[in-house]
């Protein structure tokens, strides 16, 4: 971790003092300029959750655990965390063949694991050429299903998962600009894997084709399409398996409104519940999962802040007679969640309080594929209070 650290220092202060100019009628200069946050989160549960690093990403409330007629999950938890802190290096050159250069280097605190939480992870690393037809970005960004103009605003660092997609992707994406945006992305995966399968030794990259109508700060939607192939096994055949996104958003007077719907196969790399299966004739089946959410959100005041994010999820299981292979929360039936939170602004500092109620209708599969409610659904109340400082 020291050393880490260390590296981390000598690469700041290097970069930092690494600006360079280009001789020509302007004088231009270019460098990289650093920006981030620190965060600190308070966090109350009322029920032990599926998480990640330390309870700080919670996902649902965990399943029944029957001891002797007693649930062991039906117990709270207290943690303070800070490491969704984070440092940012903006960076800007000389034009390429025309185009302008520019690039993003980000990295925070919340480790590649939970045995690495605390430790400093890469979160975008990537290279962008833009002119005023199109913007290409080639590295580690946002998957094209986390759509940056449509995403909700909770205070929470999961962001609305599992009825959000969540994913971060090495690519090459092309981005037309205009009032209907065409986002093609060739990409594979990282940090953020389908359970169980490889889409690198498919041999084959995911594809995402979508359009984007109208501009953020007024009204705007799209729609999306992704192709996924991935391996099991090595000789094993390859899986292919769909996607699509559908979203919005508008101004209803002083407020914005947001909403997206998700409908797709075996989506367990951007933290959907599902996976994939063996049917009776031994090949991989997928399984099929619906999400949807939407937020109302706006200012009370120019020091004042509030939202509303309400999410669903069902679980449509397989549609045949599988043997159970891989995926995440694969026996959960449905989910929704409901989210209000209420934040005070000044300057550079924000303190917020959310609150999180999330129920989650655990199952089994069913001979026919079908994912079945077998026990009692279960609830988490989660007290979130955050305080965020950018610079």
């Amino acid at each position: 971790m020291k050393k880490q650290l260390l590296v981390l220092l000598i690469a700041s202060i290097a970069l930092t003092n690494l600006g360079y100019s280009q001789s020509d009628e302007t004088d231009k200069k270019f460098g990289i300029n650093w920006s981030g946050f620190v965060k600190a989160d308070f966090m109350f549960d009322t029920r032990q959750t599926v998480n990640a690093r330390e309870g700080h990403f919670n996902i649902l409330p965990a399943a029944e655990n029957l001891v002797g007629g007693e649930d062991l999950n039906d117990q709270s938890n207290f943690n303070i965390l800070a490491i969704q802190s984070r440092l940012k290096g903006a960076i800007s050159g000389p034009d390429f063949f025309g185009m302008k250069t520019s690039g993003v280097l980000e990295a925070a605190f919340f480790g590649n694991s939970d045995g690495t939480t605390g430790e400093l992870r890469l979160r975008h690393a990537f290279i962008q050429l833009s002119n005023d037809k199109v913007d290409i970005i080639m590295g580690q960004y946002w998957h094209p299903m986390f759509v940056t103009a449509v995403f909700p605003g909770v205070y929470s660092f999961n962001t609305g998962v599992p009825f959000q997609p969540f994913s971060r992707n090495p690519q090459l994406r092309i981005t037309t600009k205009g009032s209907v945006k065409f986002i093609g992305v060739l990409f594979t995966e990282r940090d953020f894997k389908t359970r169980g399968a490889s889409v690198s030794q498919s041999g084959i990259p995911q594809l995402h084709a979508q359009l984007q109508f109208g501009e953020a700060n007024t009204t705007l939607g799209g729609l999306g399409f992704n192709l996924k192939s991935s391996r099991p096994a090595l000789g094993e055949d390859n899986l292919t398996s769909t996607a699509f996104i559908g979203y919005f958003r508008t101004k209803l007077g002083e407020a914005t409104w947001k909403a997206e719907a998700t409908y797709g196969q075996n989506m367990t790399d951007i933290l959907q519940i599902g996976g994939f299966a063996i049917d009776g004739s031994g090949d991989f089946v997928n399984n099929e999962t619906l999400s949807m959410w939407t937020e109302f959100s706006g200012d009370f005041s120019e020091t004042m802040e509030w939202g509303l994010f309400g999410g669903y999820a069902a679980n449509g299981g397989f549609g045949e007679s599988i043997t159970y292979v891989d995926g995440f929360l694969g026996t959960v039936e449905s989910a929704f969640r409901v989210s209000p939170r209420i934040g005070w602004k000044s300057g550079s500092l924000k303190i917020g309080l959310e609150g999180e109620f999330t129920n989650a209708q655990y199952g089994s599969i069913a001979t026919n594929g079908d994912i079945t409610s077998t026990s009692d659904s279960v609830n988490n109340f989660r007290l979130l209070t955050t305080a965020i400082y950018k610079f």
